[in-house]
């Protein structure tokens, strides 16, 4: 079974998913594999999320990315208080990943080396209005951690799995990635070029 179709099973049975507890509980009624637990959990935070997601300007956005990602062998970058400082080598996706973000206007990237950083940061940030949402790139159960931890601080995320986990060399799906930095972004700036359009239509005699 798919996992859409497992949570649309478990939303027809009215099963409790407010919590990764009660989804692996929901998961264990159903006979289904209790390993699904955490990704259920973020895809759903991913959902509940989205629209208040969208409201919030790129600028405000703080995207989060792991150390896993980076080229450890080569990486020049150098480390500071709030992670790694990325030099847009080209030995990793990293840099492809910030060029397209600051494209859209993204301003806020922390490569950080796990969790605990995270929530420094955003207890750090979120209060003085400098970060009202984030995007997480992690492993599914640092993801699903990290959605129930910062629930108090109540901003939107966005979160992305990594196709490999692990502490060195992972994967992610850059087209996702670049899927969720476009949340809210990419149909205001068409909808503006949209109306630009037809504002510049000559008048059809």
């Amino acid at each position: 079974m798919s996992l859409e179709n497992t949570i649309a099973k478990l939303f027809a049975l009215g099963a409790d998913l407010s919590t990764r507890n009660a989804v692996r509980m929901a998961l264990s009624l159903i006979s289904e594999d209790e390993e699904l637990t955490d990704q259920i959990y973020v895809e759903l935070k991913n959902k509940a999320y989205k629209e208040d997601f969208a409201k919030i300007p790129a600028e405000k956005r703080a995207v989060f990315i792991p150390q896993c990602l980076r080229n450890i062998k080569e990486c020049p970058a150098e480390f500071d208080s709030y992670g790694w400082k990325c030099t847009k080598c080209g030995k990793c996706v990293i840099g492809d990943i910030i060029e397209y973000g600051e494209k859209l206007g993204y301003r806020q990237f922390y490569i950080t080396p796990g969790g605990s950083l995270v929530k420094k940061i955003l207890k750090e940030k979120v209060p003085k209005g400098e970060i009202k949402a984030a995007i997480g790139i992690a492993c599914w159960p640092e993801l699903a951690e990290a959605a129930e931890k910062l629930a108090p601080l109540k901003i939107p995320l966005q979160a992305v799995p990594l196709l490999k986990a692990g502490c060195i060399n992972t994967i992610v799906d850059i087209e996702r990635v670049k899927d969720v930095l476009r949340i809210g972004i990419a149909d205001g700036r068409e909808k503006a070029e949209l109306s630009a359009s037809m504002v510049r239509k000559p008048a059809v005699s």
